[in-house]
């Protein structure tokens, strides 16, 4: 996320960006989407594209896991993804405007230890699969992000320090996430991978 801002920043487009630890605001609660939505189109009139790089992973077994984590999850990683869609929506038929969202290679395959994060990723891809349809005729063009393991602080936490070379750079996932928002395409799942195996 903070790739992606820096980026688009760099490029001359004016950015507004929102979390819990830097605004309070939570995609998991459609009223803080909606308030952060409000608050950009009334400065600048319009509101042109949508990133949502929110995304929390939990590794542990689901018998293990509080109620509160699975929900907290679900409620950020797939809830959260409605809310910004259903939020965006009006702004985006305005303008023809753009939504990116992430999944993880996860999604293709349950993996043990992080079943919710798994299966919220994949709930992610058949949601935009299924919108980037539903609003293809109000010229809205959603697509989501798929990258291979990076290295993040969320993957830190989660799996300690890995070998340098077997993860992707942050920015090589804001790069591709900027060249999806200069694009045509709609529906897509655009994979993101380490040199040699590049992007497709």
């Amino acid at each position: 996320g903070s790739d992606t801002v820096r980026m688009l920043r760099e490029k001359g487009a004016t950015v507004y960006s929102f979390s819990r630890g830097e605004t309070g605001s939570d995609v998991g609660r459609r009223s803080d989407v909606e308030a952060a939505l409000r608050k950009v189109a009334a400065q600048e009139g319009r509101i042109d594209y949508v990133v949502n790089t929110a995304g929390v992973l939990n590794k542990e077994p689901l018998a293990a896991m509080s109620e509160e984590t699975i929900s907290t999850a679900i409620a950020t990683n797939y809830t959260g993804t409605v809310n910004v869609a259903v939020a965006a929506y009006p702004y985006l038929k305005e303008t023809k405007g753009k939504l990116i969202f992430f999944t993880s290679s996860s999604y293709t395959r349950g993996r043990a230890f992080y079943s919710i994060y798994s299966s919220t990723k994949a709930a992610i891809v058949n949601f935009v699969q299924a919108i980037a349809q539903e609003w293809e005729c109000d010229g809205i063009k959603i697509n989501c992000i798929n990258p291979e393991r990076t290295k993040t602080p969320m993957r830190v936490k989660n799996f300690g320090n890995e070998p340098e070379d077997s993860l992707l750079a942050a920015d090589k996932v804001a790069e591709a996430t900027l060249r999806a928002l200069a694009s045509d395409y709609t529906g897509l799942v655009i994979d993101v991978r380490r040199k040699g195996n590049e992007e497709e």
